[in-house]
């Protein structure tokens, strides 16, 4: 019996070279190398897609935002929306009613948080970006989610969102990354009008905008807020000007982008505030 053991460990201790020369290399590794594989080339791809939406997709992207806008850190971040999800999919979304896959996932991000065209299943970029999402997941969980995925969700406080007192957290704490008119700085991305996400999009949702909100921001002093005032600002981003939930037609679409062309000609239209929500 110990023969037996000292052979097993001594093909362990052979082994370890090999497994460690098929660990998974890192993206920087990957982007130092002269050459690179079918998938290493998708990965790189992908994770170049992530970070820069509009200069790696233009064709499908439509708005001022990237993917690494919501999915903090390229994906990588927990509770800012990981991508490291690959193995929960195909999973129910009840957004559309069917079972999604992972790339039927995507093409949504496009239509909706990036305000975009949805492309076609086979399409270079979504494939890229699946490679990217699975490069990531590799060693987490199948059929279940993993930890940190998603955005917290917030207890209940006692009170509603409030508007207008999310229009005050959002000067004292926002303004300096996102622009006191919402529209983003080289810093921060755009959260409210027409290079924002889209009514459709899941950040359009004030529950888990305020969860994003409470886990993430501000940058530097996360979980700072407590739930009322992430709840709050949720309240208050949600009620701005943003492009339309692409759902409601084709014809509300092109007002939209008539109305985008003239704005653009003559002049931005002022954010909707509280008050005149009210």
């Amino acid at each position: 019996m110990k023969n037996f053991l000292f052979a097993v460990a001594g093909v362990l201790v052979l082994s370890l070279p090999v497994l460690q020369a098929e660990a998974r290399p890192t993206i920087e590794e990957l982007q130092k190398r002269a050459v690179l594989d079918d998938y290493e080339a998708n990965v790189l791809f992908g994770y170049n897609i992530v970070m820069d939406s509009n200069r790696y997709a233009p064709r499908y992207a439509g708005n001022g935002l990237r993917c690494s806008s919501c999915h903090l850190n390229g994906g990588t971040k927990r509770d800012g929306f990981p991508l490291f999800v690959a193995g929960v999919y195909p999973k129910w979304r009840a957004k559309n009613g069917v079972r999604n896959s992972l790339e039927m996932r995507i093409r949504d991000c496009f239509l909706y948080s990036l305000s975009g065209v949805m492309p076609p299943e086979e399409a270079p970029e979504v494939l890229a970006v699946s490679a990217y999402i699975s490069y990531l997941s590799h060693g987490q969980p199948i059929g279940t989610p993993p930890e940190g995925w998603g955005v917290p969700t917030l207890p209940e406080t006692g009170a509603d969102p409030d508007p207008p007192r999310g229009q005050a957290v959002y000067k004292r704490e926002c303004t300096m990354c996102h622009g006191a008119d919402g529209s983003g700085t080289a810093a921060a991305p755009p959260v409210w009008g027409f290079q924002s996400f889209n009514e459709g999009s899941g950040m359009n949702v004030v529950p888990r905008l305020a969860g994003f909100i409470w886990a993430n921001m501000p940058m530097g002093k996360e979980r700072s807020l407590t739930h009322q005032e992430a709840l709050d600002v949720a309240a208050f981003l949600h009620i701005q000007h943003r492009p339309f939930d692409p759902r409601e037609g084709k014809l509300k679409k092109l007002a939209e982008e008539i109305y985008h062309g003239l704005s653009r000609l003559f002049g931005k239209k002022e954010p909707v505030t509280p008050q005149a929500a009210r």
